[in-house]
This record gives structure tokens, C-alpha cells and sequence, in this order.
């Protein structure tokens, strides 16, 4: 769908994502956002927007017994967080900036999809992100940054971090290498490239 510059200015943002939020906000749209998911909380005034989605486990519980809750839904093929479509409509955003990398991670794309398809009247542009590494994270703003009209603010910021990654390798390669220990969930002891359940590395 093709925008004009005063369209992209109009346009509402909702974010089911906390990495797609600092995205937003990192191109200069913070004032755009609209909506949020329930744990988009940086940066400053982020936490003051409505929130758009909620987990059905209790997030309060112990590593373990949410470990063993994620499991039963997924064995059970229930969604582990829910859209509240009915906030989504009332917000009325023109963007929604979601993920399909993940469903223990962040809202499911399906259930995205799901609430939109109860909507009618109402065109919204839906932007998905799927980060498996850094260039694919790099990839992903310039996705964002086209879908709200910052494509040039997004080129120059990857060129920043692309110039800050260059910096701390050359940097890193006159350090002595540390023994490094990657870990995502401490109990059970999950490491990154087996710990989340609906990872396909």
C-alpha cells in the first residue's frame, strides 16, 4: 500500500513487540505509538501508553512452574498470551508491528492475525519481524522504518550501529577472550540455542 508524507505522519502505531517499540521510537515515531504490548516498558513514557495484550500464565510464578505451565499450553495448543482485540479497535491503529519468530516469546501471529480478521471497515498494515541474527535485526528496522515513513532515518541508524559494531569489535580484538556462558532459562537450565520451545535453531 502506497503512503503519502502526510499519511505517514497520520499514521497510528500499535506495537505488540518491546524491541519493535524502541525501533519506533529510535526513528523519531515515539509520538506515533498508540498501543503497546504488556511488557513494552522502555523508553520514558512507553509504560503510559494502553496496553494491547496480556500473558494467560502467571508471570509472578517460579522459573520452574512457568516452564512447566509454557509447556502444558503448547502440548495442549493453547496460546500462551492473548490479544485484547476489542483495546486494538478502540485504538484504531493504521501499523501493528508484531513477530512470528516465537510464540512463547510474544503474541502469536495467528492470534494477530485472528483479531484483525474480526475487524471490518478498517485497513491496517500489519509488520512483522523475525530477528534470528543481527544483519535479520538490521533487516528488520529498515521494515519498520518503510512502513512508517522512515526509511532514511532507519538507513542512518543502522550505519550508526553497523560504525558502534565495527568500534567494540576492534576493540574486543586486543582483549584477552573470556570464557563466555550464554543462558536463557535458569531453571530448568536452558541454553539459548535449545531453551525457547518453538525455536527452530
Amino acid at each position: 500500500m502506497a503512503y503519502s508524507p502526510y499519511e505517514f505522519d497520520m499514521n497510528r502505531i500499535v506495537s505488540l513487540l518491546p524491541s519493535a517499540t524502541e525501533i519506533v521510537a529510535a526513528l523519531g515515531a515515539q509520538d506515533r505509538l498508540v498501543g503497546r504490548s504488556h511488557e513494552c516498558d522502555y523508553p520514558a513514557g512507553v509504560a503510559a501508553l494502553p496496553i494491547c495484550t496480556r500473558p494467560r500464565l502467571d508471570s509472578a510464578a517460579s522459573s520452574r512452574d512457568i516452564d512447566q505451565a509454557v509447556k502444558s499450553s503448547l502440548k495442549d495448543a493453547l496460546a500462551i498470551y492473548e490479544v485484547l482485540t476489542d483495546k486494538l479497535r478502540t485504538l484504531a491503529p493504521d501499523i501493528i508491528v508484531t513477530q512470528d519468530q516465537c510464540d512463547v516469546c510474544a503474541v502469536a501471529l495467528a492470534d494477530v492475525e485472528a483479531a484483525l480478521a474480526e475487524w471490518s471497515g478498517q485497513d491496517v498494515s500489519l509488520v512483522t519481524l523475525h530477528p534470528t541474527d543481527l544483519d535479520a535485526a538490521l533487516d528488520d528496522i529498515r521494515r519498520v522504518g518503510a512502513a512508517i515513513g522512515c526509511a532514511d532515518k532507519a538507513e542512518t541508524l543502522i550505519q550508526q550501529m553497523l560504525a558502534r559494531r565495527s568500534s567494540i569489535a576492534e576493540k574486543a580484538a586486543q582483549l584477552e577472550t573470556p570464557t563466555v556462558a550464554c543462558i536463557e532459562w535458569t531453571d530448568p537450565l536452558m541454553l539459548p540455542e535449545t531453551g525457547c520451545p518453538n525455536s527452530s535453531h
